[in-house]
Order: C-alpha cells, then sequence, then structure tokens
C-alpha cells in the first residue's frame, strides 16, 4: 500500500471531522429563522438557540434574579465592610470639595441647573421661609407673651424712683387692660405688615447667601458636616435594610434580563458569543480534524 493511499483515508476522516464540528457550531445559531416547504416545516430549522431563544432568555433571568442578584446576596455586598467605607470616603471627598470651593452659592447652584430653574427654586425657597415665620409672628400668643415683657420692662424702670413706684403702682392695678390692649394692637401690626417686614428682611439675607463663596458658608460648620455624614450612612443602610426586597420586587430583574435577551439581535448575539468563545470554539473545529484523522487512521488498519 503506497504512502497516498495511507493518508487519503486519516485525511478525508480530518476534513470530515473539521467540517461535521463547524457545521454543527453554525447549526447552533443558523439559519435564525424557520423554512418551510408549503405547510411542514423543514427539520432543524431555526436553529437551535434562535428555536430556543425564549426559554434560554427564561432561564437565564431566573438563574441572575433568583441566585446571583438575589435579596441576600446584594444586601450582603451593599453591607459589606469595603461598601461602606467606599461610601463613607466618596462622602468625606464631596465635604472636602465644598469646604474648599471658591464659586459662591450662586454660581453654583447655576452651573447645575437652567436659569429658570433656578430662579424658581430659589423664589420657593424664600417664600417658604418667609411663610413660616410670618405665620410665628402672627400667633396671637405672641402679642400677649410681649405685651407682658413690655408692661413688666417698664414696671421694673418705674420703680426707680418715688414717683415712679407710685406710677408703677397704678399701673400693676391697670394691668391686665393694658396688657390686653398693648397685645391686640402689636398683633395687628404684625397680622398687616409681618409677611412684607419678613420677607425684605429674608430676601436680602438670601442674596447675600447666595453671593457667598461655598468655602466660605462652610468655615466652622466641621459638626454638621459629621451629623450629615453619620445621617447619611444610617439612611444608606436603613435603604439597603428596608427597601432592597422592595426595590428588587418593583425592577423585576428576571423580566428586565428576559426582555432584553429576546430584543437581542441573533446575528449580534452570534457575534458576540462567536467573540467570546473563540479560541474554544476553534479547538472545538481542530478536535474534530483531530478525531477524524484519528479514526480514518484506524480504518485503514482495521
Amino acid at each position: 500500500m503506497s504512502l497516498i493511499s495511507i493518508l487519503i483515508g486519516p485525511a478525508v476522516g480530518a476534513v470530515i471531522g473539521g467540517l461535521t464540528n463547524r457545521l454543527a457550531i453554525a447549526m447552533l445559531f443558523r439559519p435564525y429563522q424557520a423554512h418551510y416547504m408549503g405547510k411542514f416545516r423543514i427539520p432543524l430549522t431555526p436553529g437551535i438557540i434562535p428555536k430556543e431563544k425564549g426559554n434560554i432568555a427564561t432561564a437565564i433571568g431566573n438563574t441572575v434574579s433568583q441566585q446571583l442578584l438575589d435579596t441576600e446576596s446584594l444586601a450582603h455586598q451593599l453591607l459589606s465592610d469595603d461598601m461602606e467605607q467606599k461610601i463613607s470616603s466618596f462622602i468625606d471627598r464631596f465635604i472636602h470639595r465644598l469646604q474648599h470651593n471658591p464659586v459662591t452659592l450662586q454660581q453654583f447652584l447655576l452651573s447645575h441647573m437652567e436659569p429658570e430653574e433656578y430662579a424658581h427654586l430659589t423664589s420657593q425657597v424664600e417664600d417658604s421661609i418667609t411663610l413660616a415665620i410670618s405665620r410665628q409672628l402672627t400667633n396671637p400668643t405672641l402679642g400677649n407673651q410681649v405685651s407682658s415683657l413690655v408692661v413688666e420692662q417698664v414696671m421694673s424702670k418705674m420703680r426707680d424712683s418715688l414717683l415712679g413706684r407710685l406710677g408703677a403702682g397704678v399701673l400693676e392695678l391697670m394691668r391686665d387692660s393694658v396688657e390686653h390692649m398693648l397685645a391686640n394692637n402689636i398683633n395687628q401690626m404684625l397680622q398687616n405688615n409681618a409677611q412684607q417686614m419678613v420677607g425684605d428682611l429674608v430676601g436680602s439675607e438670601f442674596d447675600q447667601l447666595l453671593s457667598k463663596p461655598i468655602k466660605e458658608i462652610c468655615e466652622g460648620k466641621e459638626e454638621l458636616f459629621a451629623q450629615f455624614k453619620s445621617a447619611t450612612m444610617r439612611s444608606y443602610r436603613n435603604l439597603v435594610e428596608t427597601n432592597l426586597p422592595k426595590a428588587l420586587t418593583a425592577l423585576n430583574i428576571q423580566q428586565i434580563i428576559e426582555d432584553k435577551i429576546n430584543a437581542m439581535d441573533m446575528r449580534q448575539t452570534q457575534k458576540m458569543l462567536m467573540q467570546l468563545m473563540d479560541k474554544e470554539l476553534k479547538a472545538l473545529v481542530w478536535f474534530g480534524v483531530f478525531l477524524g484523522f484519528l479514526m480514518g487512521f484506524v480504518t485503514n488498519i482495521i
């Protein structure tokens, strides 16, 4: 038997083995859609992955949501010492940037929002502060408290002299009516003018605050920043412990993954998987070549 005759069998086996494995890999994806002869679907169409795409999406979505991104695993990761250290460091960097930021509060706000949004926000804040203070000033009990203090101060001053003590005695007899009349006048004055007075004062102070550099506003606020950091960390832990299950349920990760996979174009999916498993698939083809060559060689021997 010549050398060519000996090699023909293994060579043919190698070609068949390589082509067979190559075809098997291609049939995982192709054809992308079912083909028909009349009413009958041609066997092996579509390819295995396109045909089972829905089941594959469901299986992946279920695995990811139930085993990889379950509540316990996520909570453990989100509340780990490493994660809390990262959040703590982020807050520290944020505070440090504020404490050394030379821009004014107005410039800072305008750099993060549109002028219309800035105007609306500052107007709302100013109006809210004005309204809150005005409500306190127009409380009827304030007039009573002020009138009582005024009368007491007047009587205290009058007692410094003999004539004053006589006047203080007379005022003591009329104290209730004087305080009542004075309280009514104070309440009426505040009712009519408090909002305008407070609005002017708040507007002036607010404008000064907006024109200050942020680092200047932050001076001497170390304790406040420490409280802010502590409260933020507590809120983060509470958010994860209390609301993570609700958030995962609302997100419905399984459905999101299923929809994403089902929406993927099979050509893009094939390209992605082929790139991801390029070495492994090539090795599979060459294994087919080797196996075919070996079987052809064994056949010659037999």
